[in-house]
């Protein structure tokens, strides 16, 4: 420190245009200039750090100073820049206490340094300097220092405060590796955790944290971008301020002022509302959220900044280097994922290399569990509760639901069951407000109905309707046997013909495939298969042939039905039920589970095709099964309960064709993934997804043969006497039937 010795016109000059100054007598210089010492500080160095004690008073001769806060975190906030002319340091001296700032030298300093003495005893005696200095501090007051800093925390911890965003509970942050440098893809390695949520941050992290360059992040609104963008900025090579800023809520007239800041006229001091954010955040990050919504002018004044990497401030020509990190967050679009629909290609071209796509909820469902957990324990802590239980129907919805509003949307769901729920008690889908239920538009799970739900799951269902209907057709069957011959007298005929075909017929819309697992005709098989336990397989000529084997066995029922009219003939109708009682026992004897019923019954095919469009359907939780499920025990059953009787997952049932709604995966499934749908009665005929070109056949073959023979009842002895054929009714109808 020397005193002052610089050619007297150059300081005078100099300092004439600080507005401390202004209004001083020429007479009063020489003397203010003869107590000040000068004090030449290099670039980068500190002229004082916040809470040393005051020892002066600093006015710039030449150069630029800045001025900086520290955050709780450490890091610095910058709060004002001083040029040629300013002063600064006069805050500590007059309130006799530390430094509330750090004062830096932007580019090499030369300063005028007054002692504080010299400070009270020359300087605040002169009346203008003091009335200047009074001026300026009401000027600054409205934008104090730590006002300033108390806004860029409420700022920068915005993002933290969001109900969806997930602390270190649930993510792992990335650790170095020993001797591993922060930002290097070659030494920075990942402790990849278990969710997929959080590979998913963990990837992106692993990209964009080596450099400053901009980033695109899109996804769905509510997953996670905001989070991601944290972390990119936590984990990153700079170590500045991090602010996000909601175009939605900018004036776009007031954004460039926001981010660029305005040219300084008055040199005494840079004012906290004409310092911008690019200025403020030096090595920080500045996230625009919603940028899809950036005026065309905006975004392509942005992608120029973005190229060159300088700025300039408005009203000014000066270029500035751009030393913030950026990152655009966009929410996708239904015609693209990628942010470009909305950005202007110029500005896209700059983020294209460094984009990032958010999936939503639905794509990673394994984490759906470990979310709600996540959330039950923070809101359970936050009002006081222990709800720290999901019962596994409400958890099969969660993991149905499509979750549109992601993890914003199960925050707000899971919050509010907490609100309304007991203490100690399971979280059940009564608490659940503002999500669907699981099941489709036009669908109704009964088995949340506890009746239907108690009766399905008993040990009475199928077992005592079968026992009961295996008993009736027994009964019928002797009936038939040694009845009447007449089938006019014959009650055994009424009862298969009259009343129980059209009721099976009509049973079908409203009960799908119930009647086979209900079947009397497998009753004595069902039997069988107890007593016996056979366990082996379908034959693979079976299993593939399946189709066209119940196709044309259907077929022959009808021929013979037909030719031989066993409408009319109590002993014919006895035969065909008993054989086909007989295929079904000797099936069940050989092989296990219910082969006859699944791959070789002819009423079966007839069960199958008549189901498809009924009001009623047995269908699973894929997502649960997908996500969740382990022993997969309601198709392979276990010790205690036995398996699917028609070997089908219900994972993959997708129509009615291959169910028989036995119940049997409902009692064995544990986490409640099973529903019995009631529905919009023939959507499944539009849906199906995986057509058979047997089952077609059948329906065109079933077509053929009932619209003659029930419109024109003497079509086969009309034929008979057209073509001249011996008088053998059966021979005319086998004729008319296969033509």
């Amino acid at each position: 420190m020397t005193p002052l010795k610089l050619e007297q016109n150059m300081i005078r000059q100099r300092l004439s245009d600080s507005a401390l100054f202004r209004n001083v007598y020429d007479s009063a210089l020489p003397t203010i200039l003869d107590a000040a010492h000068q004090l030449d500080i290099d670039q980068g160095q500190y002229v004082f750090r916040q809470g040393e004690s005051a020892r002066g008073f600093y006015l710039v001769v030449s150069g630029e100073a800045e001025l900086t806060v520290n955050m709780e975190d450490g890091e610095p906030l910058i709060v004002g820049r001083i040029r040629s002319g300013g002063h600064f340091g006069e805050t500590s001296l007059l309130n006799h206490c530390c430094h509330a700032t750090n004062a830096r030298a932007l580019t090499d300093l030369i300063l005028a340094y007054y002692e504080k003495e010299i400070f009270q005893s020359l300087l605040l005696a002169n009346t203008a300097i003091s009335q200047q200095l009074c001026c300026s501090l009401a000027q600054r007051l409205r934008v104090s220092f730590h006002d300033h800093a108390g806004l860029a925390v409420s700022l920068q911890k915005k993002t933290r405060g969001l109900d969806h965003n997930l602390d270190s509970t649930f993510f792992v942050p990335p650790p170095l590796e020993p001797g591993g440098r922060k930002g290097s893809n070659n030494q920075h390695r990942l402790r990849l955790p278990e969710s997929t949520l959080s590979r998913q941050i963990a990837n992106a992290v692993i990209r964009f944290t080596s450099n400053l360059e901009p980033v695109l992040l899109t996804g769905e609104t509510g997953t996670g971008r905001r989070m991601i963008a944290h972390e990119i900025h936590r984990a990153g090579i700079g170590k500045g301020p991090y602010v996000e800023m909601d175009i939605r809520s900018i004036d776009p007239m007031k954004l460039e002022e926001e981010l660029f800041g305005y040219d300084q006229e008055d040199p005494a001091f840079t004012q906290i509302d004409q310092l911008g954010l690019f200025e403020r955040l030096h090595g920080g990050t500045v996230v625009l959220y919603n940028a899809e919504r950036l005026e065309p002018d905006f975004q392509r004044q942005l992608a120029s900044i973005l190229r060159k990497k300088t700025f300039s401030k408005i009203g000014g020509e000066a270029l500035m280097t751009l030393r913030t990190r950026i990152i655009l967050i966009c929410t996708d679009a239904h015609s693209r994922q990628d942010g470009q629909n909305r950005l202007l290609p110029e500005l896209y071209s700059c983020v294209a290399k460094q984009y990032f796509q958010a999936a939503p909820l639905r794509m990673h469902r394994r984490d759906i569990p470990r979310l709600v957990h996540y959330y039950l324990k923070r809101y359970n802590r936050q009002y006081g509760k222990n709800i720290t239980q999901v019962d596994d129907r409400t958890m099969g919805m969660f993991m149905n639901y499509e979750w549109p509003g992601n993890l914003t949307e199960m925050a707000s769901v899971i919050q509010r069951a907490v609100i309304i729920g007991r203490n100690n008690e399971a979280l059940t889908d009564q608490m659940l407000l503002g999500v669907p239920r699981s099941e489709g538009k036009w669908e109704f799970n009964l088995l949340r109905l506890h009746r239907v739900h108690r009766f399905i799951t008993s040990r009475y269902f199928p077992a005592l309707p079968r026992a009961i209907m295996g008993i009736f057709f027994i009964m019928v069957l002797l009936i038939l046997f040694f009845g009447p011959e007449n089938g006019e007298k014959n009650i055994g005929l009424t009862l298969s013909w009259v009343v129980g075909w059209p009721l099976l017929i009509f049973a079908f819309f409203f009960f799908a495939r119930t009647w086979c697992s209900v079947c009397g005709l497998s009753f004595p098989g069902w039997v069988a298969q107890h007593v016996l336990k056979p366990q082996r397989p379908t034959p693979q000529l079976i299993r593939h042939a399946s189709g066209w084997i119940m196709t044309i066995l259907c077929i022959i029922l009808f021929w013979i039905e037909i030719a031989w009219d066993a409408y009319q003939s109590p002993r014919l109708t006895a035969w065909i039920i008993f054989t086909i009682t007989l295929g079904a026992l000797f099936c069940s004897m050989l092989y296990k589970r219910r082969v006859w019923c699944r791959y070789l019954c002819p009423l079966g095919a007839i069960n199958a095709l008549f189901s498809m469009p009924s009001i009623l359907e047995l269908r699973s939780n894929t997502h649960m099964c997908l996500n969740r499920c382990t022993d997969h025990l309601c198709y392979t059953g276990d010790g205690g309960s036995a398996g699917c009787p028609m070997f089908r997952h219900p994972f993959l049932v997708d129509n009615n064709r291959d169910c028989i709604l036995c119940g049997q995966c409902i009692k064995n499934c544990r986490l409640n993934s099973i529903h019995l749908n009631l529905r919009l009665a023939p959507q499944e005929l539009w849906n199906q997804q995986s057509p058979r070109l047997e089952d077609s056949v059948l329906v065109v073959s079933l077509a053929a043969i009932f619209f003659p023979f029930t419109i024109h009842h003497n079509a086969p002895d009309a034929v008979a006497g057209w073509l001249a054929l011996p008088d053998s009714p059966a021979l005319a109808a086998t004729f008319f039937f296969f033509a």
